[in-house]
């Protein structure tokens, strides 16, 4: 097999590095297999037959012919599909959602491809409740539907917790604008104490509070004491 191995790269006109790199396994493994050095896995013979489109008997055995035919449409998009990863897995999913929850609600007579924007979205959750760290570098650009994504927003946050109910829900992302101040009244992200808030800001005559929409959690008043910082404010909010 390793004589095979070395005549298929040099008809597809190939290096080793880069016969290896098609694999995403090392050119000193190639040149291995080639001198018979170390053995063909099973798993490589596989790889190697499915990425080149090669008859795995002519590999295995050198029967004729040493290519496939061309493979069917459903072949060619599983060779596709195994090119991405789980990210672009993941965003053809949620187009591929939208399209069909389109066309349930439409006849099923039009797709509708919906135009798309992305925000890094926060790993770690604002606590709607007792509070999380948020301090983190830690985010995932996602793409949402253009309609709901307020054009001033720098990122959003994932919430967690139901102190903000109900116009908050645990589970929702909320699309921040990143300033350092807030009006009274405005909604916004906040780190107290290194815990992330999401909180409504409200001035009074003995400073300022963070307040809660849900009555049975007590507004949390800022003492001198306190290490805060805004985040920013929130401008709009999404749930998948």
């Amino acid at each position: 097999m390793n004589e095979r191995l070395a005549e298929l790269r040099e008809r597809l006109n190939l290096t080793v590095r880069a016969f290896a790199d098609k694999l995403n396994i090392s050119a000193g493994l190639v040149g291995n297999m080639e001198k018979g050095r170390r053995i063909v896995t099973e798993r490589t013979i596989k790889d190697i037959c499915r990425v080149f489109n090669v008859n795995e008997n002519w590999l295995r055995y050198g029967d004729e012919p040493i290519f496939l035919e061309a493979s069917e449409p459903i072949d060619e998009i599983k060779e596709i599909i195994d090119t991405l990863d789980i990210e672009h897995l993941q965003k053809m999913k949620e187009c591929l959602d939208m399209i069909i929850e389109y066309r349930e609600h439409n006849g099923g007579i039009a797709v509708l491809y919906p135009e798309t924007v992305s925000r890094p979205v926060f790993d770690l959750p604002a606590a709607a409740g007792t509070g999380q760290f948020l301090d983190s570098y830690g985010y995932t650009d996602m793409s949402f539907p253009a309609d709901v994504v307020p054009p001033d927003s720098n990122f959003g946050v994932r919430i967690a917790g139901d102190s903000m109910e109900p116009e908050f829900s645990d589970g929702e992302i909320v699309f921040v604008k990143q300033q350092p101040t807030l009006n009274n009244g405005d909604i916004g992200i906040f780190v107290l104490n290194t815990d992330g808030y999401l909180k409504k800001f409200c001035l009074n005559e003995n400073g300022y509070t963070l307040v809660s929409f849900n009555p049975k959690y007590e507004p949390i008043e800022i003492t001198e004491n306190d290490n805060i910082r805004i985040v920013g404010k929130v401008l709009g909010k999404y749930k998948f």
